[in-house]
């Protein structure tokens, strides 16, 4: 990257220290930013660093999103840009509104351990656009990553189910495994591909921060409404099981499988 993309701006993150807050941090420093960190134990507060830059970067822990948004926005000033990094848009772009600041709202769709992150994506949710907006959007660009423009709405809708329903169904899978007494290790000499990749999934998700997993769950106001349907999609195809239904079952299959058009014939070509 080039230090050309306005160097002097100030960039405050909320929540610095950790992963995807050190992430933030290195790529503006990198273009040549001065960034304020804050974070648990830091002596600069959350309050103290605000008035000092020009941009506000809040990238906490889901659950104490809210409390950190209703600190701040009332001291953030009209030439200032906040941006939050959470899974969870719709909760807190109201209270992001309030402020009187440029308001973008970001999901960068990647773990920030990535050795590299071009060509991964990154939702943004362009709230109240300006001139720090943009230069934000240019920086992520040049960082190699690939812009989705989304409402916070749609956001949460699809998120519902690109995270909520994928990572439910990982960690049941794990749940299941772990009541059964069964070791995933002990299946590998008799694995097929796409069963490791199922495993590597489940062993990927259950080695990271859980409470990060559980309120991704629990802070998107349409995952329940996901699961209600992951719940009545199991009992139907479970009934033809137990019922040793295997035209049912197989009627089922196809109907799905017509439902998701070109996607499952594409999906065979990747093999």
């Amino acid at each position: 990257m080039t230090n050309s993309l306005y160097p002097s701006y100030r960039v405050g993150i909320i929540g610095g220290l950790g992963q995807l807050g050190s992430w933030c941090g290195n790529l503006f420093r990198e273009i040549g930013c001065k960034v304020l960190v804050t974070d648990v134990g830091t002596e600069l507060t959350n309050t103290a660093l605000v008035p000092q830059v020009n941009v506000v970067v809040v990238t906490v822990p889901i659950g104490v999103t809210g409390a950190v948004l209703e600190e701040i926005c009332p001291q953030l000033r009209e030439d200032q840009l906040l941006v939050d990094l959470t899974s969870v848009k719709t909760p807190f772009v109201t209270e992001m509104e309030r402020s009187k600041a440029e308001v973008l709202s970001a999901h960068p769709m990647f773990a920030p351990t990535l050795a590299s992150t071009a060509g991964q994506s990154c939702v943004v949710c362009r709230v109240r656009v300006g001139d720090k907006s943009r230069w934000f959007e240019d920086v992520l660009r040049e960082a190699g990553l690939r812009l989705v423009e989304m409402t916070p709405d749609s956001h949460d809708r699809t998120m519902a189910i690109v995270q909520g329903l994928t990572h439910f169904q990982a960690i049941v899978a794990g749940h299941c495994m772990a009541a059964m007494g069964f070791q995933p290790s002990e299946s590998l000499a008799t694995a097929s591909p796409v069963y490791k990749a199922r495993l590597a999934m489940i062993g990927r998700i259950l080695a990271q921060n859980p409470r990060l997993y559980a309120e991704i769950q629990i802070f998107n106001p349409y995952v329940r409404s996901v699961l209600a349907h992951v719940q009545r999609s199991s009992e139907l195809l479970a009934g033809f099981v137990e019922a040793q239904d295997v035209d049912g079952f197989a009627r089922e299959f196809v109907r799905v499988r017509e439902a998701l058009g070109g996607f499952c014939e594409q999906s065979l070509e990747g093999e």
